[in-house]
């Protein structure tokens, strides 16, 4: 079981598709609530509702707003875990601007760390800010000279005018001297999460984010070839899932394996439901973990589509409360459709390499629901 644990509602950036678009959404239906602002339970009773489900590894996701924002909040909930011993894995979920306010001995426990950084310079400090990419990829830089050895991923957020293929190659192979080489990316639309659809050119962006997909697709065989599997996180979950036979339901894992504890102690199917009262699934201190799954599922059209076992229906949330027209919709779903036919089409050959023993199973293994939703 994996849990996102909010440290803190609040961010120090404002990304232009997330802080910047709320700014212009139109009065929501949805009903949200505040939230405080600080967790407001003791580690003891975060521990013993961890505790009530510890016949499965336990794995915790720090998550905001910005998680290291309450630095004070991470470090007493990787001490308290030295004393509980309920936690298997910690991971993170940041902006990495303020990563290196963390003591290395902190950061060093981590199993993951979850980067949003959104391609090259260009692209990034857009997005999210001027100095924005500067300061992530010193931080990074900084965590990895400190020692630290496991997974860093790369979290990219992908919308128009994003030039996909020249963005995700400019964090595989930094065109930047001063840039860092990811192994390990995953990436997500920005689709169907606010009503901006019509404000949009989305229609033909796709297109050529599906032509970027099949660029993509062949570089990454050519990388097998010489033996080397890169961590691109929408490809390496369905590729397990093809070859291997692994099953996800929702691939974010949300309602499902993964849920979210929110700083009011309440609990929900994932982060973004946080504050959205009538969709809470229970609270820490009176919910047992092992009654949470499949209270809130994906519905029709999803349930309905030929490619849903592969696919899982994408975003729960997104599935709840759709922002976007049909047509919208439409082209998403497309989308995914020509990454799953791309997957299929090169599996033949990565079934040789690894017959051949050019690339091995374990570079397709990974942590189950680690924050990556797989499909964009």
């Amino acid at each position: 079981m994996i849990y996102h644990l909010i440290t803190t509602p609040d961010c120090n950036l404002c990304c232009e598709y997330c802080c910047g678009k709320s700014f212009q959404e139109p009065e929501s239906k949805i009903k949200f609530e505040s939230v405080p602002s600080k967790p407001q339970f003791t580690q003891a009773q975060l521990n013993s509702f961890l505790k009530k489900d510890k016949d499965k590894p336990v794995s915790i996701i720090f998550y905001g707003g910005e998680p290291l924002l309450n630095i004070d909040f991470i470090k007493q909930t990787m001490d308290a875990q030295e004393k509980y011993k309920t936690v298997d894995n910690f991971l993170i979920q940041t902006n990495a601007t303020l990563l290196d306010k963390l003591p290395k001995k902190y950061v060093n426990r981590f199993h993951t760390i979850l980067v949003s950084i959104d391609g090259g310079r260009i692209t990034t400090n857009k997005n999210r800010g001027e100095g924005t990419w500067e300061k992530v990829i010193n931080n990074v830089k900084l965590v990895k000279s400190n020692g630290f050895k496991k997974e860093i991923i790369a979290r990219m957020t992908i919308e128009e005018p994003t030039h996909f293929f020249e963005d995700i190659m400019d964090l595989i192979n930094p065109k930047d001297e001063n840039g860092f080489s990811f192994n390990s990316i995953h990436w997500q639309l920005d689709a169907n999460m606010w009503h901006d659809y019509k404000k949009r050119n989305f229609s033909n962006w796709i297109r050529e984010y599906n032509l970027d997909i099949t660029k993509l697709t062949d570089f990454w065989v050519s990388e097998m070839k010489k033996g080397r599997v890169l961590r691109l996180y929408p490809f390496l979950g369905l590729m397990n899932s093809l070859i291997f036979g692994n099953k996800f339901y929702l691939r974010c894992g949300s309602g499902v394996s993964n849920f979210t504890i929110i700083s009011n102690g309440k609990i929900s199917a994932c982060p973004i439901m946080q504050g959205i009262n009538e969709k809470y699934l229970g609270d820490i201190n009176s919910t047992n973990p092992k009654n949470l799954s499949f209270k809130l599922t994906c519905s029709s059209p999803c349930t309905k589509c030929s490619e849903f076992e592969l696919c899982g229906g994408r975003c729960l949330y997104s599935n709840l409360y759709p922002a976007w027209p049909k047509k919208g919709v439409n082209e998403i779903c497309d989308s995914i459709k020509h990454l799953i036919s791309e997957m299929k089409r090169i599996q033949p050959e990565v079934e040789v390499l690894l017959k051949n023993k050019v690339i091995k199973k374990k570079d397709f293994d990974f942590l189950k629901y680690n924050c990556c939703e797989i499909i964009p």
